[in-house]
């Protein structure tokens, strides 16, 4: 399994940063690899759907995925797979003063061992987009008003 992290201080409240950094119509705005997203459920709840399209640098996958997990305002996990790749996606915020908010970003990525290969790549490829992109997160942020 790949693992992928990155993490970045912002000067928000978590709730702020939450509301941004969950909804799925705006993931392709700033998460890596991510063209198109759709919450197929009225609602972000726990077992909500998700539809990702993967760039076309990600052979354009499709990812089905479900709510795993949502604890307002601090942690949203959606857990699926496209073909035989599984993907899991952790955001999970920590308030580390009034007003200001730690980001933590996981992507977890599982493939059979006869696709490692695929698996390194789409690795080496978010972990390289990873930090560009929660600084588009925090630019997301900064362009909402208060």
């Amino acid at each position: 399994m790949g693992r992928i992290r990155a993490s970045l201080d912002l000067p928000y409240p978590a709730e702020r940063v939450f509301w941004a950094a969950t909804r799925v119509a705006d993931l392709p705005r700033w998460m890596p690899e991510v063209a198109s997203a759709e919450l197929l459920d009225p609602t972000l709840a726990p077992g909500a759907r998700v539809k990702l399209r993967l760039s076309q640098a990600a052979a354009g996958a499709e990812v089905l995925g479900t709510v795993s997990e949502l604890e307002p305002p601090r942690l949203l996990l959606i857990t699926g797979s496209g073909g035989p790749i599984g993907v899991r996606v952790r955001v999970e915020l920590r308030e580390t003063t009034p007003g200001a908010t730690h980001v933590d970003l996981g992507i977890d990525l599982d493939t059979p061992p006869f696709l490692g290969f695929i698996t390194h790549e789409a690795e080496r490829r978010i972990e390289a987009g990873l930090p560009d992109a929660l600084v588009r997160l925090r630019a997301l942020i900064d362009a909402e008003p208060a």
